[in-house]
């Protein structure tokens, strides 16, 4: 497994960052966390964040003295705090950026002790609702009391991508000085007068769909998972499986090395069983799901279907035409988050009157299938040493790959034509980190949360959230829906009641 590259699309070109990355060291300075149960939560998800920066981070050093009682992605506590991390780290990637006790040269400290302590590059904390980051130290010794995990998710997505501005070098934006974010208000502004939201934990969940669990699905369910609820019930569909290769471990943050060439439900199902949340996953598409027999199901869920109703989705999914698929059972309410670049976005759909739905916006093209052509078209304008180089270990059969290339009027099934289809579908992946995933997911969760506590029906709401880390902005607004969208004229009316289960 040595030549595993084990992700590189946070590595790819992107506007506003410099082309070359330098590896840091880091250090993480933790101090006790036994009874600090936000600070373990941000300690676990900022370690698993770091750990899957290949080529960005070197090592992860931290000094970190207690015991561990929250769950992590690869097991439940309790444990000694240093171990379960540095097992944590082990388990994704192999020993490739290791955890290591805190001795040696740094490049950068992260301070998450919460006291007015000088000496570190950056400062973070989290809890509640409610995440800080800053460059120079704040006080938040006293403050213990909360169990949730969502502040302390998104502090540490925070941390985790000022690490990644350091190391590739900042053209536009900024770094952090003095900010924080609440999830319940989704504003951005001063720690002390931001709104914070109600306890999480020993709450009930109504029953519910995620469909998609790769980097969003995988980071909301660790997020519900982390939560401490009381009871749960979700139904998670996904066909897709962990690549060979290793590229998809640098953000589906239930899977290590073991998990190559798995289902990514099968992450799911793992982690939902030691955190305590109920439900069953599906391998396959949501299609389908709907064409399949099922056992298992709650009664809630089994009593709807029946009546071809879906009260409660979550849209995890990266192409529109699932999104498409989704919309089209016409749930009540779908949660929906999603990335782009260095923004992560969390949207309510269904509850807001006039407001685009899931599928207003994410309309399938046919830009993939003009790529593709473009790509076989390339092929065959190159000479016949040219297409065997760039063919070579990429197709199953290269002669007869080549021998289609070079037919001059080719055939519809010809040998060959499989292996050059499947080629140049293969698009090149586009940039996506870690932190980015962890941000849109908790913030997506968040938003479940608000839905689900019925508290989400004030005529005011701005359904969707926005996090750009490039400036580090944190927004609410609102889209329009799309005039003939086939799927509106069936969302159900704004004004109906907001809570659900």
């Amino acid at each position: 497994m040595s030549g595993l590259a084990l992700g590189d699309r946070h590595s790819r070109p992107l506007d506003g960052l410099g082309d070359v990355a330098s590896p840091k060291t880091i250090l993480i300075r933790a101090g006790d966390v036994s009874g600090a149960v936000n600070r373990q939560h941000l300690l676990v998800c900022l370690v698993n964040l770091l750990a899957r920066l290949h080529g960005l981070v070197g090592s992860i050093r931290v000094a970190v003295k207690g015991e561990m009682t929250v769950v992590t992605p690869n097991g439940a506590g309790p444990a000694n705090a240093f171990q379960a991390v540095e097992n944590l780290a082990s388990w994704a990637n192999g020993g490739r950026i290791p955890v290591l006790p805190p001795d040696g040269v740094e490049d950068l400290t992260i301070d998450m002790t919460g006291q007015m302590r000088g000496g570190a590059s950056i400062y973070v904390w989290g809890e509640g609702w409610k995440a800080w980051i800053g460059s120079a130290p704040r006080a938040f010794g006293g403050s213990f009391g909360r169990r949730d995990c969502l502040g302390p998710y998104l502090a540490a997505a925070l941390a985790a991508g000022e690490v990644f501005k350091h190391a590739k070098g900042l053209k536009k934006g900024r770094f952090a000085r003095d900010d924080a974010y609440s999830l319940w208000s989704g504003e951005s502004g001063r720690w002390e007068v931001l709104e914070d939201g109600p306890a999480v934990s020993d709450t009930r969940l109504p029953p519910l769909y995620v469909v998609g669990a790769g980097a969003v699905g995988q980071g909301i369910i660790q997020v519900l998972g982390a939560s401490e609820l009381a009871s749960s019930f979700l139904v998670t569909i996904d066909h897709d499986r962990h690549d060979l290769e290793g590229t998809n471990l640098n953000r589906c943050f239930l899977a290590g090395l073991d998990d190559l060439d798995r289902p990514k439900v099968e992450a799911v199902e793992r982690y939902r069983t030691f955190s305590g949340l109920g439900g069953l996953e599906h391998s396959g598409t949501l299609r389908d799901y709907i064409l399949s027999s099922r056992s298992g199901l709650h009664p809630k869920l089994d009593l709807a279907e029946a009546r071809d109703s879906y009260e409660l989705v979550v849209s995890a999914v990266d192409i529109n035409t699932s999104r498409q698929d989704i919309q089209g059972l016409c749930p009540r309410v779908v949660v929906g988050g999603s990335t782009d670049g260095l923004r992560a976005q969390a949207v309510i759909y269904g509850l807001v009157e006039q407001a685009e739905c899931l599928g207003c916006w994410n309309v399938p093209d046919d830009g993939r299938a003009k790529a593709a052509a473009a790509r076989e078209a390339a092929l065959r304008a190159m000479s016949p040493e040219e297409r065997r180089k760039e063919l070579a270990g990429q197709v199953e059969n290269l002669d007869a790959a080549l021998s289609y290339l070079a037919s001059a009027e080719p055939r519809c099934g010809q040998l060959g034509e499989s292996d050059v289809k499947s080629f140049v579908d293969r698009m090149p992946p586009e940039f996506s980190a870690s932190f980015v995933s962890m941000a849109a997911a908790t913030m997506a969760a968040a938003s479940l949360f608000r839905v689900t506590s019925g508290l989400s029906s004030d005529v005011n709401l701005q359904p969707k959230t926005i996090l750009q880390f490039k400036n580090l902005s944190m927004a609410k607004t609102v889209t329009a829906r799309r005039s003939g969208c086939a799927h509106c004229c069936v969302v159900r009316e704004a004004g109906s009641p907001a809570k659900l289960g």
